[in-house]
């Protein structure tokens, strides 16, 4: 048997998201984002909640522009 590290993804709310970008965003703009695919946002619902893997999170930083918004 081969001892790797487990892979871990992390996996946060829309309001956890929103707290960790460093650009000023609504909850209402992540979801929009969800819906219409953009910026590479990797989501999905555990329990019912949409959560929102984190390290999709940089990409959209990187990769938004104020006036797309």
């Amino acid at each position: 048997m081969s001892s790797s590290k487990e892979n871990k993804t992390e996996w946060i709310t829309i309001a956890d998201a929103v707290e960790r970008m460093p650009i000023p965003v609504s909850k209402s703009t992540v979801r929009r984002w969800i819906d219409e695919g953009k910026h590479g946002i990797v989501a999905g619902r555990f329990g019912g909640r949409l959560v929102i893997r984190a390290d999709s999170l940089p990409q959209i930083v990187e990769e938004t522009n104020p006036e797309t918004w």
